[in-house]
């Protein structure tokens, strides 16, 4: 065969192809008994009457049609292994001639991504330090919900900052309409974010008691409900009852029953260790995400429409199992949101596109970094998963699943992902790392570097 092949915009391949003589005639001989053995000729059984007689009953088209057909198959799957493109949706083809047989073939294929001058992007590490504010803070939290709310000690007692109140309230625009009504709910004072004004109100207020009141919202007050910009409200809120939390001791013992430590220093180094391991974490992410944002921005790609559509129905399957999981079909789930199938892909459209676009930037710059995961990283880490599981029970067990090949091949991918994203971040900051004050995973009870490949 002839080919010709041409790249068209939208990651789309476009072949043009032209059978030689011999391809065709022994295309056309396949076709003839193909054809032959399936017709049904009067005076004949079926598959014996003879080409000659096919070609006077049906017209020489019924094998011209055939051979065109398993021809064009054939020439394309040899031009796609010849060209080395991988298809990511199905071909349209077109016949531009009969004789010599010649057809065109566009197809999708997987793109290819230029990241541009990704290695100047810049990006700040972050501090992931912990203030011992933070520490005290999650703690208070921990003490807070551990602690029973009681009546108020004083008679006459009105609400203050952490007290939970139960009120009922009524909220309309000024002249009476929309109104809505609520009996019995429960808040608590600067944590359920209250309106600031209606707060102050009800604090004023002891049980039984009941306040009216008016407040306008200004059209950029970006603190309120969209609803409520520009719109003067009328307030009425009874309060119906009135508790105070009765704080728990801080002490070993707290730390024992809600801390699952032996000790309130233990508490605190665990609270600590656990929102260091969390900061540092997310300042990590932070940049990775940082970075590619900048880098796409000097990215050429472009992604087949099928290969978007593709990604969406992956999305759409994703959706449909979470809800199901949840008892809730998808067509139940649309009518309650107000959406359609159609809109909810043209919704979930943009984010697909994105994934897209960031993982062929990522495999781009793999490229270019030659980022790959060896046999040893692999046998060094499953050599760390064994070591915690030393002097157990099922440590023999435990060792021959970590080198079974399913375990083997999750690493290779999890850590072939590692690798290209430390390689990211170590560009974007010049080998500083994500996070300034970072920390650092202990190694395993019982293993010391020494220890370690």
């Amino acid at each position: 065969m002839i080919l010709n092949t041409e790249r068209l915009p939208g990651s789309v391949v476009r072949f043009e192809i032209v059978a030689d003589k011999d391809e065709f005639d022994a295309a056309f001989d396949k076709a003839v008994r193909r054809v032959g053995q399936q017709l049904q000729v009067p005076g004949f059984r079926k598959g014996k009457a003879p080409r000659a007689v096919i070609e006077r009953t049906y017209g020489a088209g019924v094998f011209l049609q055939e051979a065109h057909s398993q021809l064009m198959d054939d020439l394309y799957r040899k031009a796609v292994e010849q060209e080395d493109v991988t298809p990511v949706g199905d071909p349209t083809a077109e016949i531009l001639n009969g004789e010599p047989f010649t057809f065109a073939v566009n197809v999708p294929v997987y793109p290819t991504a230029d990241p541009g001058d990704y290695a100047s992007v810049r990006i700040e590490p972050i501090d992931a330090a912990i203030a011992e504010s933070d520490i005290e803070e999650t703690i208070e939290r921990l003490r807070k919900s551990a602690s029973p709310w009681v009546d108020p000690s004083a008679e006459g007692a009105r609400p203050s900052a952490g007290s939970q109140v139960i009120i009922d309230y009524t909220v309309m625009e000024a002249d009476g309409s929309n109104e809505e009504a609520e009996e019995d709910a429960e808040f608590i004072i600067g944590e359920s974010g209250l309106l600031a004004e209606l707060e102050e109100r009800i604090q004023q207020l002891g049980v039984g008691e009941t306040a009216e009141f008016e407040t306008s919202f200004a059209e950029d007050d970006e603190v309120v409900d969209v609803g409520l910009r520009g719109k003067t409200m009328k307030y009425k809120v009874a309060l119906k009852g009135l508790k105070e939390r009765d704080l728990v001791a801080l002490n070993d013992e707290f730390a024992k029953t809600h801390g699952e430590a032996d000790s309130l220093d233990e508490l605190r180094q665990r609270v600590r260790d656990r929102m260091h391991q969390d900061k540092t974490q997310s300042a990590r992410n932070e940049v990775l995400n940082q970075a590619l944002a900048q880098m796409l921005d000097g990215t050429t790609i472009e992604i087949p429409e099928a290969m978007i559509d593709r990604a969406v129905e992956e999305d759409v399957a994703a959706t449909k199992q979470r809800l199901a999981q949840r008892g809730l079909a998808l067509d139940a789930y649309l009518r309650l949101t107000g959406q359609t199938p159609q809109s909810m892909r043209i919704m979930m459209r943009p984010d697909a596109e994105r994934r897209l676009r960031t993982s062929l930037l990522l495999r781009a710059i793999a490229d270019r970094e030659a980022v790959a995961v060896e046999e040893s990283d692999i046998d060094e880490a499953i050599a760390r998963m064994i070591g915690t599981t030393k002097g157990s029970e099922n440590e023999a067990g435990a060792a021959a699943f970590f080198n079974s090949d399913y375990v083997r091949n999750s690493l290779r991918t999890d850590l072939f992902d590692k690798k290209l994203q430390d390689r990211v971040i170590e560009i974007v900051t010049e080998g500083r790392g994500a996070a300034l004050n970072a920390w650092e995973a202990p190694l395993p009870a019982g293993i010391d570097e020494a220890d370690m490949p």
